[in-house]
């Protein structure tokens, strides 16, 4: 028979060591970084992340990482996008090469929230057979953060 402490201590590691997965952040083993001073949300299971400026409530950037390799019109498609937000145009689509050689696609949308226009830039990729989507939504009227759109190209694995 166990002894009660022993079950006791054995569940609370449990607990602890499952509530840091839950918190895992999918930017654990790359490149990305957010900018400086940028709040992070905790990380959820390690499949998604956001970032706050400190003094603008109005951008965020995000990290979402699926389990699974996805092609990107899946999740770019208008029905998609209108989901989220309203009046969504697709602006810029093309493939692009991050951390020299990694494949990438390059994905710039406008659209509108409830506060006006935004901005919405997004680079897409697959690592390990995962798919990683690093996201940068901003107001059109507020100047893009040069380390947030930086950021974006760098969804590539740590050497």
């Amino acid at each position: 028979m166990r002894s009660p402490l022993r079950v006791a201590l054995v569940a609370m590691l449990a607990v602890a060591v499952g509530g840091c997965a839950l918190q895992a952040s999918p930017a654990d083993g790359l490149r990305f970084e957010a900018p400086r001073g940028w709040q992070a949300s905790p990380g959820i299971m390690g499949y998604m992340q956001f970032w706050r400026p400190p003094n603008n409530e109005r951008e965020i950037l995000m990290l979402f990482k699926s389990p699974r390799p996805m092609q990107t019109n899946e999740i770019f498609s208008k029905s998609n996008l209108q989901g989220t937000m309203k009046d969504v145009t697709v602006v810029t689509q093309q493939p692009i090469k991050i951390c020299g050689t990694q494949p990438a696609k390059y994905v710039r949308a406008r659209g509108s929230s409830s506060e006006g226009p935004i901005d919405i830039e997004t680079v897409a990729t697959i690592i390990g057979g995962s798919s990683y989507f690093a996201v940068y939504v901003r107001p059109i009227v507020v100047q893009p953060n040069p380390i947030a759109l930086a950021a974006l190209r760098e969804a590539c694995p740590k050497p």
